[in-house]
């Protein structure tokens, strides 16, 4: 099936007809701006709606904001301004040269029931610290274990927090023993291996992703299964580990996985790019990370490989970038933010894009491409006008056979760097953004057998970015560290809102019939509300409305008449909002 609008398949749900649609609500000025790389580490968000709010559909699960690393970040919503504009204060740090995702979904509603129909997501990174262009290799650490097999092919690199202690892990697939396997920072930006989780055989387990599924504030991993033409997902316990996976068929071959929220609806969805299926499918999240098929479609290339998400038309929708390896284009396909994709254009990348990436590289405000055109030994740069289109693409030459590619600050002066992972010439290499999306100044860094895959992150929390990297044959991790770090105060933090706080509830998870233990404090008297809602922002129990006295107080609930699933504790002081999560066994 040729792609030219892809529809959400309507799979037990019901629409309302357009007539019984509510009037559309509109997002105006956003902060920080989008693709802006200079927001502090605890950045002040706002958005700005063209009516005042209803106050209940603030909270978590209607906005999201989440770090790429971080994961979703816990934090305190203040409506403002008639109660049309909304403050986000984060309870405790992104990290440095972190890509922040925020995703409004069209739970939200306004004060006289208006909706944001299609949802409203933008990006932007926080700055990162200085740096001299200079990795310095650390050290190198096996991912085989004692008396394994030659090879275990180790490619694909995640580094979110999985156990909420503030430092970057790293979760890497293992193609030919059909695994992934979790290696716990050790607080100075060390790794050490922690626990794994075998696929079904085969699955030859490569492109992945770690975001929140479930709705839990916990980061989940996906990883797209080569040989079992599959996606598996497994949600992450919150203390380092991931439990057994979920997995659902796609199309032949996934080379390319990425997340993006495609009906508006607050929950991540997943586009795999299939080489040998030479197309994309869709996997549409329930809301409780469970995935519907959404079917497998063509977007017009030959072999379809790579995949980022992105909002290339600066409409506060998503959009998906694929590359397709054989006939060595980018194909733009745009979000209607109800769980289609449009076919914008396609656009001669010079090779064949491995893997592709995304960032504004010219420091315009609009999103740009980057690939690694694989047999070609060069890097591929696309830029976006922010009307849905791309330029004719600019070369880069790299190192023979580059897999993959990635941007960051790693300088620390405002502009995103590149590197790519050659695994020909077994050698990572980076190119510095001479300020204005031209690259300059190539430094190769040596692999041992393979340079495979690399990301740029804060690794050891000192302010600058790091790169991590993978050898897919020697089955190494290399951590490279920036020479020349600022100094700057990253270690994690909480952040404690000056008129109140609440704390996590325990217990959490919670088993059935068990009571839950909601602890708050106030610093003056106070009217208070503390209610428990639903996943689609309904009440199911009020705990306290009415004056309280300023300390220390704590609320109980009896789980016994609700449901298994995820919950929201929504404590309202004097129309100043905290919200968390609670996961009911």
């Amino acid at each position: 099936m040729h792609l030219k609008t892809i529809a959400r398949v309507a799979v037990g749900l019901a629409f309302l007809p357009a007539t019984f649609l509510v009037a559309a609500l509109k997002v105006k000025p956003v902060s920080p701006a989008s693709q802006s790389l200079s927001a502090g580490l605890t950045p002040e968000i706002k958005i700005e709606f063209d009516a005042p709010m209803n106050s209940a559909t603030i909270n978590a699960r209607s906005m999201t904001i989440a770090g790429r690393w971080t994961g979703v970040m816990p934090g305190e919503f203040r409506l403002e301004d008639g109660n049309r504009l909304i403050r986000f204060l984060p309870s405790k740090k992104f990290s440095a040269g972190e890509l922040i995702t925020v995703a409004i979904s069209k739970r939200v509603r306004s004060a006289g029931g208006d909706s944001l129909i299609t949802g409203y997501t933008w990006n932007f990174w926080t700055a990162a610290g200085r740096g001299d262009m200079t990795l310095k290799l650390k050290s190198t650490l096996p991912v085989r274990f004692a008396g394994e097999q030659q090879r275990i092919r180790t490619y694909g690199a995640y580094a979110g927090d999985l156990n909420g202690d503030g430092y970057h892990d790293f979760t890497v697939p293992n193609e030919d023993v059909h695994d992934i396997r979790i290696f716990l920072n050790d607080g100075r930006g060390n790794y050490t291996y922690s626990s794994h989780q075998q696929l079904p055989i085969p699955s030859k387990p490569s492109t992945n992703e770690g975001v929140d599924f479930n709705g839990d504030g916990l980061t989940d991993f996906a990883v797209g299964n080569i040989q079992g033409n599959s996606v598996s997902v497994l949600f992450g316990d919150g203390r380092g580990g991931l439990a057994a996976p979920v997995n659902y068929p796609v199309g032949r071959e996934p080379r390319g996985l990425s997340v993006m929220d495609l009906e508006g609806d607050g929950d991540m969805d997943i586009v795999t790019a299939n080489r040998v299926g030479n197309n994309i499918s869709i996997l549409y999240n329930n809301g409780d990370g469970s995935f519907v098929s959404g079917g497998s479609f063509d977007p017009g290339g030959q072999a379809e490989t790579a995949g980022a998400a992105a909002d290339a038309d600066a409409d506060g929708i998503l959009d998906l970038f694929v590359g397709a390896y054989n006939s060595k284009e980018i194909i733009l396909l745009l979000g209607d933010g109800k769980g289609g994709l449009t076919f914008a254009q396609r656009i001669n990348c010079g090779g064949s894009p491995w893997m592709v990436a995304t960032g504004d590289v010219d420091g315009d405000g609009h999103v740009d491409v980057v690939a690694a055109d694989a047999f070609e030994a060069r890097a591929a740069v696309l830029r976006g006008d922010g009307k849905g289109a791309l330029q004719p693409v600019e070369f880069y030459s790299v190192g023979n056979f580059p897999l993959a590619i990635d941007l960051g600050d790693l300088n620390g002066d405002g502009d995103l760097d590149l590197i790519t992972s050659n695994y020909g010439s077994a050698a990572w290499t980076l190119y510095e953004n001479s300020g204005n999306g031209k690259f300059v100044n190539p430094q190769s860094f040596p692999a041992t057998a393979a340079a495979s895959c690399a990301v740029f992150h804060d690794r050891d929390l000192d302010g600058d970015l790091d790169m991590t990297g993978i050898d897919e044959e020697a089955d190494m991790i290399f951590l490279f560290e920036n020479s020349n770090a600022s100094a700057v105060d990253t270690k994690p933090t909480v952040q404690v809102p000056r008129d109140f706080s609440l704390a996590q509830a325990y217990p959490n998870p919670l088993a059935h019939h068990a009571n839950l233990n909601i602890a708050f404090a106030l610093q003056r008297t106070a009217r208070v509300n503390l209610r428990v809602v639903n996943v689609i922002g309904q009440t199911v129990g009020v705990l306290v409305d009415g004056i309280l006295t300023a300390g220390s107080h704590q609320a109980t609930l009896n789980a016994r008449e609700l449901h298994g699933g995820v919950y929201f504790y929504v404590l309202t002081v004097e129309g100043k909002t905290l919200t968390r999560k609670v996961a009911l066994l």
